[in-house]
């Protein structure tokens, strides 16, 4: 394969329609296409875009919020379906790769999950969220080791994760030694603080650190909180008060922690960033995690890679991804 080593990348900062994944699906394929245009060919969308992040789950008892998790469920992406098709095609009118989160119904349960599609509208494989965080846990369950992947391209070696997970050190561990290069780091808004006028860096200091730990290009994409968001979750003062619109902190980030481009707390759109993979040997230099710089003689990380199922259906297909052949094909 030959390798492209300078080129654009996109990060993208946008509000769901939430709760309605074919609208929250045309403002997507609409950002796919701005990116494609100022030439980006690797685009990274925020966590759980599709059809939007589950915030009631923090502002009241689950309870409270299951007419709006039934809402969710009644929206969440089938793998495959007419709205993996839209975004099957748009990557492919694009030709670029383009990951993007979703709320994933897989038999009857949910999972929050990266869907990642080649230039050729191949849907590559997905990353699922290894451990749903605190309160997410009534709303996804867990992924495993097997859905961690890392794409080899053009491009280099893609990969991602949601959220939380940059904080976990055995996740960094797995992708660094998986040699990803670039790493679409995908989250909702930013830590919400009603007296400030900008996104808590919390999250932002997790993506940069994962590019900085890794030697990766962190394309760090985030929602943002908006007043239909707020009508559309929030039923007392209180849960008002709670938010505050934008929030949003999406950056691109360089394998040595420089941030190169960086988009307004408060806006949608796209972000795009030149980068020259040529930059990654000058961070391995310094420091390889899963390789010159790792001490394998007194620590070591064992990874089970294997589909993790309650049920084994024997003789059961499991394809790692779909061309865009069968997905076309799946929806007729």
């Amino acid at each position: 394969m030959t390798q492209t080593t300078q080129f654009k990348v996109a990060a993208v900062q946008m509000a769901p329609v939430q709760n309605d994944t074919d609208a929250t699906i045309d403002k997507v394929i609409s950002y796919i296409g701005e990116a494609a245009d100022a030439g980006a060919k690797v685009i990274g969308f925020p966590e759980a875009i599709i059809p939007g992040y589950p915030w009631w789950i923090w502002m009241d008892g689950p309870i409270q919020g299951m007419d709006l998790f039934c809402e969710l469920y009644s929206q969440a992406v089938e793998i495959p379906s007419v709205q993996v098709a839209r975004l099957s095609q748009a990557a492919r009118d694009a030709e670029a790769y383009v990951c993007v989160s979703v709320t994933e119904k897989d038999g009857g349960s949910l999972y929050l999950t990266q869907l990642w599609f080649g230039p050729s509208g191949d849907l590559l494989g997905k990353h699922r969220k290894m451990k749903a965080t605190s309160n997410e846990m009534t709303v996804w369950g867990d992924g495993d080791a097997s859905m961690m992947p890392v794409f080899a391209t053009e491009y280099g070696n893609l990969g991602g994760l949601q959220c939380w997970e940059h904080y976990i050190p055995h996740n960094v561990a797995t992708m660094a030694a998986k040699n990803e290069q670039i790493h679409v780091s995908a989250w909702p808004i930013g830590m919400p603080d009603p007296s400030a006028s900008f996104a808590d860096e919390q999250c932002a200091v997790g993506a940069q650190y994962y590019a900085l730990a890794t030697g990766t290009f962190t394309l760090c994409a985030s929602q943002i909180w908006t007043p239909e968001m707020e009508a559309k979750i929030c039923r007392s003062d209180a849960q008002r008060q709670a938010m505050a619109y934008g929030h949003g902190f999406t950056r691109i980030i360089s394998p040595t922690g420089q941030v190169i481009a960086k988009m307004e707390h408060d806006a949608e759109g796209v972000l795009v960033a030149d980068i020259d993979l040529g930059l990654i040997p000058v961070a391995k230099y310094f420091m390889d995690p899963a390789g010159h710089y790792s001490t394998p003689g007194n620590m070591q990380l064992f990874v089970d890679a294997s589909r993790q199922k309650p049920v084994f259906i024997l003789g059961e297909e499991e394809p790692e991804g779909l061309s865009y052949e069968d997905i076309q094909f799946e929806v007729q």
